[in-house]
């Protein structure tokens, strides 16, 4: 009898433990556990009743909200519709707009007039979203879908508006980018698992007027092969833990990647588990061995380098490493120093050839060279910047991006000698400061002592997009998924995070 009790009182701990130490994706804890064992519709339900009673926000909130919920890396506003924007939060939200990229406002991504302006689904941080005031007026109340023939685009081509190319609906829809076609498609998953009780009131015809599925065959079809195609970012589990934050309530179909395909899809028939989930095959697993497959394929760099001296402006080439050499000297550009200068590194030359270590103390630093509307650029991917000259002084910034005139240099070369000049300022050019051993910019009148440029013997493989501005290109990450199709080639990269993409089989570096 004593070994009976001690057998049950054991047994009991044991499930105590199981449950204690439970636990679901992205610090969720046992948030879903009333959904464990669910299946199909009654999954569905089951989330419902999990996640509908969520905390009611303002409209107004919605502002201070996305400067959490949508940020950028870069501190901009992370805008889905446009890939041209660089919105200020708070001086650019609202207002009036007449073009692309003068404000941004809050985009119900599942529009409001489906659900007749009710609440809560009227301010539900989910489905709010910061957008480009005017692309979101383009597209209205569309339905989201695909479209081969537009009747308007998106700076870019980013964003699509026309009729519908999708099987079984032939009306005006409105394409977001590949990019985030998936964000759009766990969405309104959420939006119709959440508001199950309401759903079948609602107009759209993206909705089927029904709890279960609740949205119509052709719009389920897409919107599951769109999850399957753009998995689960980091940006949005990051957006869902700071949406719950705000209204203490998450999505699922972020939290568990795939769940749709248990609720609408090929697992119907499997049991969900809430903290032993499996993620259901897709087809759409990163390929390992990308194709297109880079080339040349970029390393970092380790070890002596070998430079050759820049002759003539044949030996300029985007996407080889360069050094700024004084020769006199025998120094070289470093690191940036205090006071909007860099420090220099010494260096020995021989025959017109440096072999050196790079990017390290003591060490030049190599500068990725690009274009940008007719001048180069110089990439620090050290220090993640753009040499800049950022007033009319003997200084040498950096700059995040290129997209000012300051971080645009134009460059000639005369009797082994290269100038460098500024296109903010065209008065000055980098020099060689031996009196105070810096390299800044100079004017001419200055007297300070020139420099030249040495090439890398080999590519970096991390080049400018040299494709003409209106043709257009195929984005890849670096896994070798297509993020965005047939986008203009001045805008490919535009509002990508921070990584390494693959167009027409070169990579390129998004800092």
């Amino acid at each position: 009898m004593i070994n009976l009790k001690r057998t049950v009182v054991l047994n009991s701990l044991i499930l105590m433990l199981t449950q204690l130490f439970a636990q679901g994706p992205n610090n969720s804890g046992t948030y879903y556990k009333n959904a464990d064992g669910k299946k199909g519709s009654e999954l569905k339900t089951a989330l419902s009743e999990i996640i509908r009673n969520h905390k009611e926000l303002s409209y107004d909130a919605l502002w201070d909200c996305f400067r959490t919920t949508d940020v950028r890396n870069d501190g901009k506003v992370w805008d889905m519709y446009s890939g041209i924007t660089n919105f200020t939060f708070g001086s650019d939200q609202a207002g009036n707009y007449k073009n692309e990229g003068d404000v941004y406002n809050r985009e119900h991504s599942m529009p409001k007039s489906w659900f007749d302006d009710a609440r809560p689904m009227y301010t539900d941080l989910v489905h709010l979203v910061p957008t480009d005031g005017y692309v979101n007026g383009r597209r209205s109340n569309y339905p989201f879908g695909e479209t081969d023939n537009p009747s308007y685009t998106s700076e870019g081509g980013f964003s699509k508006l026309g009729p519908s190319s999708v099987s079984g609906y032939s009306g005006i829809v409105f394409e977001p980018n590949d990019e985030y076609k998936g964000d759009f498609a766990r969405i309104y998953f959420y939006m119709v698992t959440c508001y199950e009780e309401n759903v079948s009131t609602w107009n759209s015809d993206m909705l089927g007027h029904n709890k279960y599925p609740a949205l119509t065959e052709w719009a389920l079809k897409m919107l599951l092969k769109w999850a399957a195609e753009d998995p689960v970012s980091q940006k949005e589990i990051d957006r869902n833990n700071a949406v719950y934050g705000f209204q203490q309530n998450r999505n699922p179909y972020v939290d568990y990647p795939g769940l749709e395909q248990y609720v609408w899809g090929n697992n119907t028939a499997d049991s969900f588990s809430y903290d032993n989930y499996v993620e259901p095959e897709t087809g759409t697993t990163p390929d390992p061995d990308p194709d297109p497959d880079p080339d040349p394929d970029p390393d970092p760099i380790e070890g002596e380098q070998t430079y050759k001296k820049v002759m003539s402006a044949d030996d300029l080439t985007v996407g080889y490493g360069y050094i700024i050499v004084c020769e006199e000297a025998g120094t070289a550009l470093a690191e940036s120093g205090n006071n909007n200068v860099r420090n220099s590194a010494t260096v020995s030359i021989s025959d017109n050839q440096i072999t050196t270590e790079v990017n390290k103390d003591g060490k030049p630093y190599q500068l990725i060279l690009g274009t940008s509307n007719g001048y180069y650029t110089f990439y620090d991917a050290t220090e993640n910047v753009y040499l800049s000259l950022n007033s009319s002084e003997n200084k040498l910034g950096n700059k995040t991006d290129a997209d000012t005139d300051n971080a645009l240099w134009e460059i000639s070369i005369s009797n082994g000698n290269t100038e460098i000049g500024n296109k903010a300022y065209p008065d000055r050019f980098i020099n060689y400061n031996k009196m105070q051993p810096r390299f800044a910019c100079y004017k001419a009148s200055s007297q300070q002592t020139a420099v030249c440029l040495y090439k890398n013997t080999v590519s970096t493989g991390i080049e400018s997009i040299t494709n003409g501005a209106n043709d257009n290109v195929d984005v890849y990450n670096i896994a070798g998924q297509k993020i965005r199709s047939n986008v203009k080639a001045d805008n490919a990269l535009d509002g990508l995070t921070r990584g390494v993409y693959i167009i027409n089989k070169k990579k390129y570096a998004v800092k």
